[in-house]
């Protein structure tokens, strides 16, 4: 029996971790997650929050993919019963069978339900290929990250109200000055509607350091053009923004979101556009030229110049990025 329970070094780095003061949410959750990496011995740990195509993973440590809608996240998001503790799914009746097991081949699996204020907002979950016995602490330990995250998450969805509030207001003040924000034919927001949204939401996303996926394509005139485009609306997130920029260029906005975050969006939108040549490019708000600009203009070019076009580049995205050495940009994550 320890006399002194400081002396614990998963006590001591869980009282670090919600002591620390942090620039940006996303600092909190990148730590937190290695924390359970490392702390707990599993091969990856999890935030997955409900969306309106089912679960998306939103933060990832760790080695391996993991599908959350698949997984056993899904089932703690359903149940919210608390956490669900698998100590071995290959072995248990209840699970065996289960796709986390049989098609991720997690084996063992702890998943706590993010709860604020009697709201569910997501799962964090620690994942193991192995079958191991969950001891207390350890369940303990995902448990309060657990809390640390929902309370987090709560915070940073009333910043989101703010800012949805003060860009509808934005919105409102340029349909005054401006009706051109919709484009005859297709219905999507027009290029002066992004310049609204750019001002609001760029200022937001230099603040967090959030990069922004921009992706482009040429929709050619037809019959089916409206049809199309509102399929393709209908299979984003409710932060993406999908552009006419006019002459069949069409531009989709995805904020807070990094290459293989719009390789999962870009999959639902390319089912229902089929083959499709695009570029695609990451706006940078730590890099010159994106840094200096107050719009989204050097990137847009960038996705532009990257569409392959073509019938021999039908199905292809082809990404143009921003290079930067860590060196001399030593604050840009290592993802971008």
């Amino acid at each position: 029996m320890r006399e002194n329970a400081t002396e614990d070094p998963v006590l001591r780095a869980l009282a670090a971790l919600g002591g620390a003061g942090y620039g940006r949410p996303e600092e909190l959750f990148e730590r937190g997650l290695a924390f359970l990496v490392d702390h707990l011995r599993v091969d990856r740990a999890m935030v997955a929050v409900a969306s309106g195509q089912g679960l998306e993973s939103l933060w990832l440590a760790g080695t391996g993919e993991a599908d959350p809608n698949q997984g056993f996240c899904s089932h703690v998001l359903q149940a919210q019963a608390g956490t669900l503790v698998i100590p071995d799914a290959a072995g248990d009746p209840r699970w065996m069978h289960h796709a986390g097991w049989r098609s991720l081949q997690v084996r063992a699996y702890l998943g706590a339900p993010l709860v604020h204020g009697g709201r569910v907002l997501g799962v964090l979950s620690a994942q193991c290929g192995a079958a191991r016995a969950w001891q207390r602490s350890e369940i303990a330990a995902l448990d309060l990250v657990a809390a640390l995250f929902a309370g987090t998450m709560a915070v940073e969805a009333l910043k989101v109200q703010l800012w949805q509030t003060q860009e509808a207001l934005d919105l409102t003040a340029a349909v005054v000055e401006d009706n051109a924000l919709e484009t005859t034919g297709s219905g999507l927001p027009s290029r002066r509607y992004l310049e609204v949204w750019c001002r609001s939401n760029l200022r937001l996303a230099r603040r967090r350091r959030e990069p922004i996926a921009l992706v482009t394509w040429v929709q050619p005139p037809g019959p089916d053009r409206a049809r199309i485009l509102d399929q393709v609306a209908g299979a984003l997130r409710e932060v993406d923004l999908l552009v006419d920029l006019g002459r069949d260029r069409v531009l989709l906005v995805l904020a807070r979101t990094l290459q293989a975050g719009a390789e999962v969006v870009l999959a639902r939108v390319r089912q229902g556009l089929g083959p499709m040549p695009m570029g695609a490019t990451l706006w940078n708000p730590l890099l010159a030229p994106d840094r200096d600009d107050p719009t989204l203009q050097p990137g847009i070019r960038r996705a532009m110049a990257a569409d392959p076009g073509g019938r021999e580049a039908e199905d292809r995205v082809v990404w143009q990025l921003l290079r930067a050495s860590r060196e001399n940009f030593p604050e840009v994550p290592e993802e971008w």
